[in-house]
């Protein structure tokens, strides 16, 4: 399962919201990018929605919506200033094979809406403090903002609420119980931040920075669910990053512990023995996936077991 939101129509609508005419009005028009029906339409919730979860959707959607102002591949014969917002900068050659410019992805945002959105969402949470898309929502969007401070203190905020409401989360439109959908969607928040940051030079204090969030984050759902595999194995990729394997692999067997049969742990620790020369115990883990495996993993452990064997 996958507890992704997506930029645009950030959170899900109660069928209650659905089912009314101006709500319909308003979501098909951000849909089909009609600006002249969407400022309509948000009047006109402003007036009649009070303080519904329903209005705060909306508006919420309506500023994130407003405040994207560029997405997409820009290409340039200068690198571009030192800006969070750029992410994977490549070369490009001209025929000669000299350096003819650069590629990069990036985004511009407004930022009156920027805050205009956040303030929404930050209302709203007060006011349902129980509603987790809202808390997913404002997550997603400081992670496409890249603003990783905030996101993981708002992280951090969703995970002590779960401890208050024992994880009687409101999340309209999925049955799953709260805490899965917390782990999950959780997971898929600290795999952004771990994608953002591994491949950053480690004496970059911004690295650095975001390391220590990606492991406070998996410390804090440890603390609230102490078998979460998933958090026990980015604990040990934070210290994979900083070629700490010693501790990474303490962290690694933790989690085997919890699941031995769990192929992505196996799989680190098996990679990890490898980084650390340890044939012996490579080979051990490798026989783990052999066992446990899907008919890929297992191919692929088979031809590392045999590359070891020939060059013993």
């Amino acid at each position: 399962m996958r507890h992704l939101i997506t930029l645009t129509l950030l959170l899900a609508v109660s069928s209650f919201a659905a089912a009314q005419d101006v709500y319909s009005r308003f979501y098909d028009a951000l849909q089909e990018k009609d600006s002249a029906v969407i400022e309509e339409a948000i009047k006109e919730i402003r007036i009649s929605g009070g303080q519904s979860a329903e209005r705060i959707v909306a508006e919420y959607n309506y500023y994130v919506n407003k405040a994207l102002l560029f997405s997409g591949a820009v290409t340039s014969t200068e690198l571009p200033d030192n800006d969070n917002s750029i992410k994977d900068i490549l070369t490009t050659m001209d025929s000669n094979g000299n350096l003819a410019g650069y590629m990069y992805f990036t985004q511009k945002w407004d930022s009156t809406c920027v805050d205009s959105g956040l303030a929404v969402i930050t209302r709203g949470i007060a006011l349902y403090p129980d509603r987790l898309d809202l808390r997913f929502g404002k997550i997603h969007f400081l992670r496409q903002l890249y603003r990783w401070n905030d996101f993981a203190q708002e992280i951090h905020a969703t995970i002590d609420r779960s401890a208050v409401n024992n994880s009687r989360w409101i999340f309209p439109d999925n049955d799953e119980p709260g805490d899965t959908i917390l782990i999950y969607g959780v997971l898929d928040y600290e795999r952004s931040l771990f994608e953002h940051t591994w491949d950053q030079p480690l004496n970059d204090t911004n690295t650095m920075n975001n390391l220590m969030l990606l492991r406070g984050i998996a410390e804090h759902m440890l603390q609230r669910y102490p078998k979460d595999v998933f958090s026990m194995n980015m604990m040990a990729v934070t210290y994979q990053l900083v070629e700490d394997r010693q501790s990474a692999l303490k962290w690694f067997k933790k989690a085997e512990k919890v699941n031995p049969k769990d192929i992505i742990v196996l799989q680190n620790i098996a990679d990890t023995y490898h980084e650390l020369g340890n044939t012996r115990k490579e080979c051990k883990y490798l026989k783990k996936i052999i066992k446990y495996g899907s008919p890929e993993d297992i191919e692929r452990a088979k031809q590392y077991l045999e590359e070891l064997n020939n060059n013993k």
